[in-house]
């Protein structure tokens, strides 16, 4: 056997560093739950990332160049784009004194950020480009009351500085604000996604849950192409629908025996409609007999309550979260028992008026850690809302 050749300390690292690029994310109406589902998508998948900024509905983030991204994995964004310029204000007149930003001589365009439009207005002006921003009357009204309008345009621009409220993760060698200018190359197409959920044969629209949630969920979890997930609450599907278009394995349990029948019918429109490889099954039993599959990953919304058709009182908003405290207990117990010993379970608890499920205390009688803690996920109109967490 030929001895090995000791490495000289000495001798330089000759291989060439990987190149660097960022991106940046335009967030939906949950900017907090968008930022916390693309993070846990490249920590699923071992991908090199370093988070740069996250500001209101914006995120950045550092990858190696080879990274690509299909804004259609995800729920929570809206566009998409590779950062182009990073640096000082006295950089940034320079690199738009010389730099075509959009290679068009005629175009409409967004903009996200909080840098002032009259810079790139009287660049596009200077070049004699017929440029016309556009405001749109679409607005997305965020959790905190906040709303940003999302224009329909030819183009979408992220131009946004630093600032002393904005979360910029990194440290920075300058005290100087940094500015940061892309063009967006991806944007959500609903109306696909859309006609997916309106024509599988099978809708439930009070009890349903969104595809933009079912993404999130799923991608919350850790569930990657080709592994095995559970979706101990199946319902009709709605989960399970978006996990095999992203060609995961699932398997689906509902103690609801009619559920289960129309969770099949849609499974199978939508194996036949998308040409789908991935496998399904559909059980009708009670979440506490999941099968000891060893599954990858768990994504369900829990039963979240009985529909409510008026606010509660106090009383009866603790007895709801007291109620589903003491049912999800013992299915969780069962859900660490069949689970590999590192996934995650993606699940919802139930939020009623200013009431929390203590998903700490859950966390102890279960054993399970609390990898990702509680976001709200709301809306005006609701008298249960939830909360998402990620268990491990």
């Amino acid at each position: 056997m030929k001895p090995q050749r000791s490495r000289n300390p000495e001798t330089p690292n000759t291989e060439t560093p990987k190149k660097k690029l960022r991106f940046f994310f335009i967030l939906g109406r949950n900017p907090e739950l968008s930022r916390a589902e693309i993070l846990a998508y490249l920590q699923a998948r071992n991908r090199t990332h370093k988070e740069i900024l996250f500001n209101e509905n914006i995120l950045i983030i550092e990858t190696d160049d080879n990274e690509k991204f299909n804004i259609q994995e995800f729920g929570g964004t809206v566009h998409f784009g590779k950062i182009t310029f990073e640096g000082n204000q006295q950089e940034l007149k320079k690199y738009l004194n010389k730099t075509e930003i959009i290679p068009s001589d005629k175009f409409s365009y967004g903009m996200f950020g909080n840098e002032s439009p009259e810079t790139l207005k009287e660049i596009f002006k200077k070049r004699k480009k017929k440029a016309t921003q556009k405001h749109g009357k679409n607005q997305i009204k965020f959790q905190d009351g906040k709303k940003q309008e999302f224009p329909k345009a030819d183009f979408y621009i992220l131009f946004h500085s630093t600032s002393p409220n904005t979360y910029h993760l990194t440290p920075n060698p300058s005290s100087s604000a940094r500015v940061y200018l892309g063009i967006a190359t991806q944007t959500y197409n609903n109306e696909e996604v859309k006609k997916r959920d309106m024509q599988k044969p099978v809708r439930r629209e009070s009890l349903a849950i969104s595809p933009r949630l079912s993404k999130i969920l799923i991608n919350l979890s850790g569930a990657k192409p080709h592994t095995l997930m559970l979706d101990p609450f199946c319902g009709i599907g709605g989960i399970l629908q978006e996990a095999l278009i992203k060609k995961i394995n699932v398997y689906g349990i509902d103690k609801d025996k009619q559920a289960t029948i129309d969770a099949e019918q849609n499974l199978k429109w939508l194996i036949k409609q998308y040409k789908i490889n991935s496998t399904y099954k559909i059980e009708n039993k009670d979440a506490r007999n999941s099968p000891d599959l060893q599954f990858f990953a768990i994504a369900t919304e829990t039963p979240l309550g009985k529909t409510l058709r008026k606010k509660p009182n106090d009383n009866e908003a603790k007895q709801i979260i007291q109620n589903f405290e003491a049912y999800i207990i013992p299915i969780l117990k069962k859900l660490k028992k069949v689970k590999k010993p590192s996934a995650k379970i993606a699940i919802t608890f139930p939020v009623v008026k200013v009431f929390h499920t203590d998903a700490k205390k859950i966390a102890e009688k279960t054993d399970l850690k609390i990898h990702t803690n509680p976001i709200l996920e709301s809306r005006e109109d609701q008298n249960i809302s939830r909360d998402i967490i990620v268990l491990q």
